[in-house]
């Protein structure tokens, strides 16, 4: 199941970064939304990075190469980070205006870097050959602990990925962007199942925690698929978005033209 949801994943991480990196070089001389161009190529390159780790073959091809168990599974995890972070950078500088912009960027940049200085250490101490950082072994302290801290930033920023592109959606809609307002409302969704992916994993850690965990199997099929719309939803969406601001731009020209 891993290996063909974040394969896919992997694809249509590579045509979105593709795209982003094209449509930026094409922007570069623009000083509006040059942060967001920024952070939205590096959100695609670093999520198309992290979902390739997740393959199975890769996987192991990483710690084969590194020597380090886990070493992938970190690197999956250091990257889905980064892929969080680096869309809440995009959203907040199309979001907010100059007063607030500086101070708000800074605010999520060190909220990520707290999150990875609380991870670091709890992996440093867990890994070893014996264990995984999978719910699979959530008898292990530091791995729950671990995963819940992960899986915390994660569903805290795609909660607010998903309230700030809703109302970017409305407000594209109520300006006539169709295009724009379509994926908007779809990268919304998608930051919803980013949400419900983490309840997922999350809830499975706490229920196993209290004693009475639902099926393990359960979850290794629901958290991945998850994960897998997620991500394929809002790399569609944000890419619908790209376009639909280049569509009316095109429009715009004409008019005046």
């Amino acid at each position: 199941m891993d290996g063909i949801v974040f394969g896919l994943c992997a694809l249509f991480g590579l045509a979105g970064t593709v795209l982003s990196a094209r449509e930026a070089w094409r922007q570069r001389i623009r000083n509006e939304y040059h942060i967001a161009r920024f952070a939205r190529t590096v959100a695609f390159g670093v999520c198309t990075l992290g979902v390739l780790l997740a393959v199975p073959p890769i996987e192991d091809l990483v710690e084969s190469a590194t020597g380090m168990n886990n070493a992938a599974k970190l690197g999956a995890h250091i990257c889905a980070i980064l892929w969080c972070g680096s869309l809440q950078l995009m959203l907040v500088d199309w979001s907010y205006n100059q007063d607030v912009l500086k101070a708000s960027l800074y605010a999520r940049i060190a909220f990520a870097v707290c999150v990875l200085a609380a991870m670091l250490p709890l992996f440093s101490e867990t890994t070893d050959e014996s264990i995984e950082f999978t719910t699979e072994y959530a008898t292990a302290p530091g791995v729950t602990v671990y995963l819940t801290v992960y899986l915390a930033y994660v569903a805290i920023t795609c909660g607010e990925i998903a309230f700030l592109c809703s109302g970017m959606a409305l407000s594209a809609r109520r300006s006539g962007h169709t295009w724009s307002a379509r994926g908007l409302a779809m990268s919304a969704t998608a930051a919803l199942l980013g949400v419900a992916y983490a309840a997922s994993k999350g809830s499975y850690l706490v229920t196993h925690y209290l004693g009475h965990p639902w099926p393990l199997r359960n979850e290794e099929i629901i958290s991945p698929v998850l994960a897998g719309l997620a991500v394929i939803s809002l790399i569609t969406g944000l890419t619908m978005a790209m376009v639909g601001k280049r569509i009316a731009a095109r429009k715009a020209a004409t008019s005046a033209a």
